[in-house]
């Protein structure tokens, strides 16, 4: 129950009654035992914040931020509306962590964190995953996939624009920008992790196109990305392995005499033949 104290401060308060009997049985009156239990319900929110909450931006952690990506797949099954997944990164923070300290780069995250929750509605959900890394679960857009999309665009954008604006860091000015990958939601056909893998791609993918831009996942790029994966593994093993050939192209001048040659690379794939440097540089 709660109570209030002498000085008008409400708290929390344990309350148990017990009914006293005589001998017959019968009762006849009742003891109550109170107990102030503030302190106790302090260390419940203190265990409960520490369990879902990231400490630093006090945004919800990864643990939080699943539950509510299940609660919020299954919602839009049963409207029949889309969500979206955005995968957010900052672009070349460890730069700043390195040249300025971890506690400006701390300044830095806790900012972040107050643009991006501005940003969004109030029923959206704007996590860190750790690091410079942030996720923003965008509820009930639209039912057409066009209008979901177009919707998606507008916040994305709006945010891409106010995380590109100055930081102002105890004496110090900084810029910065992000990139964000997209993954559109309907069902459940993909597991949680599933779903987060595919923005992280598509984040990705943003970065890879020049930073400070979005891009949307398609499964066309998820059989890019695993596919220069294990070309990167393969290449690894090719020059202890002596998979990696020296050819040579002759230069001539206009009188056909020899002045020079051209170094190429190649390498020798046990299984895919000769790969041509385009492919693995």
């Amino acid at each position: 129950v709660w109570n209030r104290r002498k000085n008008g401060e409400v708290y929390p308060e344990w309350c148990t009654i017990t009914a006293v009997t005589n001998a017959e049985g019968k009762i006849t009156n009742y003891i109550g035992a109170f107990s102030d239990i503030s302190q106790h319900k302090q260390d419940e929110e203190k265990i409960h914040n520490l369990a879902f909450y990231d400490p630093l931006t006090k945004l919800p952690n990864r643990r939080l931020m699943l539950e509510r990506l299940s609660y919020m797949l299954n919602n839009s099954m049963r409207q029949n509306h889309h969500g979206a997944i955005l995968f957010i990164d900052l672009d070349n923070f460890k730069a700043l962590s390195k040249t300025k300290g971890h506690d400006l780069g701390d300044l830095m995250l806790i900012e972040v964190a107050k643009r991006l929750k501005a940003c969004v509605r109030i029923d959206d959900t704007i996590a860190r995953l750790g690091g410079d890394e942030f996720i923003a679960i965008l509820e009930v857009l639209g039912a057409e996939h066009a209008q979901a999309v177009a919707q998606v665009e507008t916040v994305v954008r709006k945010i891409l624009v106010t995380l590109n604006q100055p930081y102002f860091l105890r004496d110090h000015e900084y810029h910065s920008s992000a990139s964000s990958g997209i993954k559109l939601l309907h069902d459940k056909k993909f597991a949680l992790e599933e779903l987060l893998k595919h923005a992280d791609t598509a984040m990705h993918r943003a970065k890879a196109s020049g930073r400070n831009s979005f891009c949307f996942f398609d499964p066309g790029m998820q059989a890019i990305m695993e596919a220069r994966a294990t070309l990167e593994n393969e290449l690894r093993q090719a020059l202890p392995q002596r998979q990696l050939k020296l050819y040579f192209q002759k230069q001539v001048d206009r009188s056909g005499h020899l002045t020079g040659a051209e170094a190429l690379l190649r390498w020798q794939h046990p299984g895919q033949g000769l790969v041509s440097p385009a492919q693995f540089i």
